[in-house]
């Protein structure tokens, strides 16, 4: 029998390649805003401080009277750009701040231990022939907080008074804390924002 001629097969086409996909095109930057820039403004004081020869008696105090503590720092070794803010060629301490609440607007106190350098000792004078350091504290019931405080052991220079009813204080007192700031405590009336003065005789030069 003839064998049968076979079929040449025809060479395989090479495969097209896929065309790439386009990508996509960069989108558009946006446009710089138009809107200027928001005002600057103090919205509170958000801390100020208190400093201290001995970090434990004065943090218990000020635990004593009212505050709280939102973060203790005490054992915290402070960055070297500390110095430079203040203007220092060396600062280092220990700290706690502290606040009667910890709402954001609520002003905190800045307790501090000085370590480097150290602080400054007080003038040789007693209490009464020194310029005062006082920080000033508005209360409720100035009087219900003289009989808890002085039950705790906090001692009053006096007793919550008020001599003249015309500047609308309630009641205030004051007392020291262990290095001799004094602690204001004062009891407004209703509506009253700081004493009222407009009645006290005024210098005429």
């Amino acid at each position: 029998m003839a064998k049968k001629k076979s079929a040449k097969r025809s060479p395989k086409r090479a495969a097209k390649p896929r065309a790439a996909k386009p990508k996509p095109a960069p989108a558009k930057k946006r446009a710089a805003s138009s809107k200027p820039a928001a005002p600057w403004g103090i919205e509170s004081i958000f801390h100020f401080t208190v400093n201290c020869t001995n970090f434990e008696r004065s943090i218990a105090f000020y635990q004593t009277i009212g505050f709280k503590v939102l973060r203790d720092n005490r054992d915290v070794i402070w960055p070297d750009y500390v110095a430079g803010n203040f203007g220092m060629t060396r600062a280092q301490g220990r700290g706690a701040l502290l606040a009667i609440d910890d709402g954001p607007t609520h002003t905190r106190l800045d307790l501090l231990q000085w370590l480097e350098p150290a602080y400054d000792p007080a003038p040789d004078k007693p209490w009464s022939e020194r310029v005062p350091r006082i920080i000033a504290l508005r209360t409720r019931n100035v009087r219900k907080a003289y009989e808890d405080l002085t039950a705790k052991g906090i001692e009053f220079i006096t007793p919550p008074r008020n001599m003249d009813p015309s500047s609308g204080i309630v009641g205030v007192m004051l007392c020291r804390d262990p290095d001799g700031l004094l602690v204001e405590f004062i009891e407004y009336e209703p509506g009253v924002l700081g004493s009222r003065v407009t009645h006290l005789a005024k210098r005429t030069g």
